[in-house]
């Protein structure tokens, strides 16, 4: 197979490229990112303009209309109105802009289905009767050569597989498979007709030309996005591809593509960077934080977790984006800082207490990662402001109702005493055996290693200090030491048994609701204050 030969396509001015660029693209295809009112359409029409006869554009304000008859007719006719809405042949450029945009190629609506179907109908008829012809002056005989509606037909069947299309002459169809029963393509449903149109728009693109589709996954079902794309790129191996959207899962489905994120648009100029490969960030990650208007805050969990929950009602002026584990906090919170010349952020980490040192506390605070006051995001819902708050709506005395739960909280712990300053030595001896050294390679150079790790270990030491501390915290009854090193998911059962309610699921039920305010303010008092502006300072 002949290797493919790379593309280049070319790109306005930026801050990093003054004068312009042209992007030498991986896999032939460029994908355009950008939030609403980035420029991004604006930057669509720009690319259009470069060339007039191999540069061709859809524009997310686009008719489906399927027109309810055509009529076969010249061919280069038929393709001169689909490519500039005329079928006039002097002065391309006028007539594309005029015609096809009318005047206004950044917000017009494109109005081109009837074209595009013309097109299709006047090839197939231009080809059939071409080898009709053929046929009937003697050549030896072959099989019909495909039209680009029996290529059509054949990309729109394989998307849509349920379905089949029925071409008649100039009269196009569809049916569910194995079904006799026909409707035109007028009542397609908007995803069958957009599947159609972006189909028959990429085959009409010019040999060796550009497609620039805006908003490509318009009416489209996620869960066929890339089957279509990868379909038609597939059909057009001598095209460039340029994407343009907004969708980040869209752009993370083209994975062999070159990416650039469009930030901003002012009279002319449009500010746009490369998206780089990344060993640190996945790229839907990595695209959703160079689009950020906002900090970055890297927590723990997922989307679904209550880490992401709660810091994203606490800190709303944050782009809240979970990583999974503590470590992957502290490794996102570095990386992101390491590549500063790309996204031009700033972010901070924050991360569970789960038992760590004073020492600990600070070493993560010098690399922008925050520490929670608990052990874990449960135990925020055991702070003591929204305890009163949650007696006070729940018609209990708040000072009694408090008194008692901190009271079984303590208790609890004196129960689990053991197992608690066992956890907590465990992880302190984890953590100092996480900071061995790498030394040099081979069996014993990482044996002498691990021995002299070990050796700078004491679980006795460890133990007796913590117990030290654990004891304490029970013979003074510090309720906010226990809500830090005390990780037990079922805490919460203890104040469900003294306000009467299942305790978590009603403090959940008013953050998600118009009485949320007051609890938010209670979480605030308590969680670290971030500051974007002290970290821009010193980036």
């Amino acid at each position: 197979m002949a290797e493919e030969i790379q593309k280049k396509i070319k790109l306005p001015p930026s801050a990093k490229h003054p004068t312009g660029i042209e992007l030498l693209l991986r896999g032939r295809v460029l994908v355009v990112v950008g939030a609403n009112g980035s420029g991004k359409t604006r930057l669509g029409a720009w690319l259009e303009a470069q060339s007039i006869y191999l540069h061709h554009r859809i524009s997310a304000h686009r008719s489906l209309a399927f027109p309810e008859r055509v009529q076969p007719m010249d061919l280069k006719e038929a393709e001169n109105r689909l490519l500039t809405g005329s079928d006039q042949k002097d002065n391309r450029a006028f007539q594309r802009n005029h015609h096809r945009w009318q005047q206004k190629p950044e917000i017009a609506l494109l109005n081109d289905f009837t074209h595009l179907v013309t097109v299709l109908v006047s090839e197939s008829f231009s080809v059939s009767d071409t080898y009709r012809v053929q046929m009937r002056s003697g050549a030896e005989l072959t099989r019909p050569p495909s039209t680009m509606l029996d290529v059509a037909k054949e990309i729109w069947e394989a998307v849509l597989p349920a379905r089949e299309l029925v071409i008649t002459g100039a009269r196009i169809e569809a049916r569910k498979r194995h079904d006799t029963k026909v409707y035109h393509a007028m009542q397609m449903s908007d995803g069958e007709r957009g599947i159609f149109y972006l189909i028959a728009e990429a085959l009409n693109v010019p040999k060796d030309g550009v497609f620039i589709a805006d908003e490509p996954e318009l009416h489209l079902h996620r869960a066929i996005q890339s089957r279509l794309w990868d379909a038609i790129e597939k059909a057009r191996p001598d095209c460039t591809f340029v994407y343009i959207t907004h969708d980040l899962g869209f752009a993370a489905s083209r994975k062999d593509a070159t990416k650039i994120w469009l930030r901003e648009y002012t009279e002319g100029n449009w500010d746009w960077e490369e998206v780089p490969e990344s060993d640190a960030f996945s790229e839907p990650m990595l695209l959703e934080m160079m689009g950020s208007r906002q900090p970055i805050l890297f927590v723990e969990g997922d989307r679904a977790s209550l880490d992401y929950f709660i810091y994203g009602l606490v800190y709303p002026e944050w782009c809240v984006i979970p990583c999974g584990s503590c470590q992957a906090v502290i490794h996102a919170t570095r990386s992101f800082t390491s590549i500063e010349q790309v996204h031009h952020n700033v972010c901070q980490g924050l991360v569970d207490h789960d038992g760590r040192t004073t020492g600990d506390v600070e070493k993560l605070g010098k690399l922008a990662v925050n520490v929670l006051p608990v052990a874990e995001a449960e135990n925020l819902f055991l702070i003591e402001p929204l305890l009163e708050i949650a007696a006070e709506r729940l018609s209990h005395d708040p000072v009694e109702a408090v008194s008692k739960i901190q009271a079984r909280v303590i208790e609890r712990l004196k129960q689990h005493r053991v197992k608690v300053i066992s956890n907590l030595t465990r992880q302190e001896m984890e953590s100092k055996l996480a900071l061995m050294g790498k030394g040099g390679d081979g069996p014993e150079a990482l044996a002498q290693a691990f021995e002299a790790a070990c050796a700078g270990i004491n679980p006795t030491a460890i133990y007796g200090q913590w117990e030290a501390e654990i004891d304490r915290i029970i013979k003074e009854a510090d309720y906010p030491s226990a809500l830090r090193f005390y990780n037990n998911k079922g805490l919460g059962a203890e104040a469900g048994s003294v306000l009467g309610v299942r305790y978590y699921e009603q403090v959940m039920r008013w953050l998600r609701s118009n009485e949320a305010q007051p609890l938010v303010e209670a979480l605030r008092r308590v969680l670290p204050t971030l500051s974007a502006s002290r970290l821009a300072s010193e980036a």
